[in-house]
């Protein structure tokens, strides 16, 4: 069994840097495992340290919350942090709304979504955030638990825009695009296609 359990450890460590399909998959592998060993597993799991997958996340042993880290994403994608009071914000229920048709312009701009709520379920691209970073991430950006703000991270790491009301995502597209990182990238895109 424990050799069963440190294999599952090698093939998640082997899984950094992969595609987020590939993850997901390896995971799923993880939990059948976990599953069809119930008893014995559980032993060997807590005692497996988290792993780096860099795509999206840190998976903890349960698999249900995963850590946050901006440097992960430094250089390969730009953020846009909604903090809320909760998801029953009418603010943020409105910025939700706004996002919801727009996959494809996020997706284009190398854009990932992390909603950072003060009470409730955080999530970084449908991921659900462990407590203590988003504390950490409010604590960064200097933003109180009651306050609604949406923040543009650049693949630099650094705030490019703040908003305190709902904006729209036109707007923050047009602010990408203007940024010279992203005028570089659709001259190369460009070239390609």
């Amino acid at each position: 069994m424990l050799i069963r359990c440190s294999i599952l450890a090698l093939l998640l460590l082997s899984v950094t840097g992969c595609s987020t399909t590939t993850q997901s998959l390896a995971q799923e592998s993880a939990t059948q495992l976990f599953v069809h060993n119930s008893e014995t597993s559980t032993a060997a799991v807590a005692a497996t340290p988290k792993v780096a997958v860099t795509s999206n996340s840190v998976a903890n042993a349960g698999g249900s919350k995963v850590a946050f880290d901006m440097k992960t994403y430094q250089w390969k994608n730009r953020l846009l942090l909604v903090f809320s009071p909760s998801a029953n914000s009418p603010a943020y229920q409105k910025q939700m709304q706004l996002f919801q048709s727009q996959q494809a312009g996020f997706q284009e701009r190398d854009l990932l979504l992390v909603e950072l709520l003060a009470e409730g379920t955080s999530r970084a691209s449908g991921q659900i955030l462990d407590k203590g970073d988003v504390a950490k991430m409010r604590s960064r950006f200097n933003i109180a638990p009651q306050d609604f703000r949406v923040i543009l991270v650049g693949k630099d790491g650094t705030a490019k825009r703040r908003d305190s009301n709902p904006v729209q995502p036109k707007v923050i597209f047009n602010e990408i695009d203007a940024m010279p990182m992203r005028r570089r990238e659709m001259r190369e895109r460009s070239r390609e296609g």
